[in-house]
C-alpha cells in the first residue's frame, strides 16, 4: 500500500476522484504500444472480475489462459495471485494493438493512474514517468476507466483489497503462532516435553537421545505443517474465486456471485 508521503515521488501530487479530470488522453494510443510491450513482470495482477471478464471475452477458461501462457500465478506480497504474463510483453498484444481492449484487466484500464488506499475507499493518483506520451489531454477519470457500473466496481475493488489484507493476516497468524510454538517446544524441560508429546499424540521414548531428537524435529514438523496450511489456504482462494467459473448467463451479475463466493471462502479460510 502506498503511503501519503510517497505521493510526490511517484505522481503529480494530487488526489483525484472518479468525477475529476486528469491528463490521460492519448489519442487512442495510436502508433504506441510501449506499455504493452514492456517487461512488467507480475505487475498486472488480476482480480476475480478481471478473470471473469477475460473468460467471457476470450471464451477461454482460467485453465486455458494458464496453459496458453497468457496468465500465470506467482507469489505477490506473500500470496498466490494470477497476473498477465508480461516477461516478453503482453500475449494479448496483436499487431501492436490490444486484442482484448473491451474486456482488458482493471490495472490496464487504470494505467497510468494508480490507487491510494485509505481506511475507507481509495483515491486515484496520476503516476509520473509511466506513459511515454508527453502530450496528453484532460479526460474524466470515470470515462477513462470505461466501467459499466463504476460505483459497483469501486465497491468491489475496496472489498477485494480488504480481503487480500485479511488473507495476508491469516497467513501471518499461522506462521507467527507456529514460530512461537516451535520456540516454546525447544525450551521445554524433559518432563514437560514428554507431557507435550503425549497431549499431541506422539509416542517417544524418555531417553535423552530421543528427547533431544524430538526437541529438534518437532518444530521442523510444525513449520512444514504450517506451510501446508498456508498452501491449502491459498488453494482455496484460487479455486473458489478464480478457477470455479462464474455464471455468465446474466441471471446474477458478477458482483452478486462474487459476494456469495467470498462469504463461503472466508468461512473456509477460518477453519484452515
Amino acid at each position: 500500500m502506498l503511503r501519503y508521503e510517497d505521493i510526490n515521488d511517484i505522481s503529480d501530487g494530487r488526489l483525484y476522484r472518479a468525477e475529476d479530470k486528469a491528463l490521460l488522453g492519448t489519442n487512442g494510443c495510436k502508433g504506441c504500444s510501449h506499455c504493452c510491450r514492456s517487461d512488467m513482470g507480475a505487475s498486472i495482477v488480476l482480480t476475480p472480475y478481471d478473470i471473469y471478464r477475460l473468460t467471457l471475452g476470450t471464451r477461454k477458461s482460467f485453465d486455458e489462459l494458464l496453459v496458453n501462457m497468457l496468465v500465470e500465478i506467482s507469489l505477490i506480497d506473500g500470496i498466490a495471485l494470477p497476473h498477465l504474463k508480461m516477461d516478453g510483453g503482453c500475449g494479448f498484444l496483436v499487431d501492436e494493438r490490444c486484442s482484448i481492449h473491451e474486456y482488458r484487466p482493471g490495472i490496464c484500464r487504470l494505467f497510468p493512474l494508480g490507487r491510494l488506499y485509505k481506511d475507507k475507499g481509495f483515491d486515484y493518483i496520476l503516476q509520473t514517468g509511466q506513459c511515454i506520451r508527453e502530450s496528453r489531454t484532460p479526460v474524466v477519470i470515470s470515462d477513462w476507466l470505461g466501467e459499466e457500473d463504476l460505483p459497483k466496481n469501486e465497491a468491489f475493488i475496496n472489498k477485494w483489497h480488504g480481503f487480500l489484507e485479511f488473507e495476508k493476516k491469516k497467513i501471518n497468524e499461522i506462521r507467527e503462532f507456529t514460530a512461537v510454538e516451535a520456540e516454546r517446544i525447544k525450551g521445554l524441560a524433559d518432563k514437560e516435553l514428554l507431557e507435550y508429546a503425549s497431549i499431541v499424540g506422539d509416542d517417544i521414548e524418555p531417553s535423552e537421545k530421543k528427547l533431544q531428537s524430538y526437541r529438534k524435529e518437532k518444530p521442523e514438523e510444525l513449520y512444514e505443517e504450517a506451510e501446508d496450511r498456508v498452501k491449502d489456504l491459498m488453494k482455496i482462494v484460487l479455486s473458489e474465486l478464480y478457477m470455479q467459473p462464474y455464471d455468465q448467463s446474466g441471471d446474477k451479475d458478477f458482483y452478486e456471485q462474487f459476494n456469495e463466493k467470498l462469504k463461503s471462502v472466508i468461512r473456509m479460510i477460518r477453519t484452515v
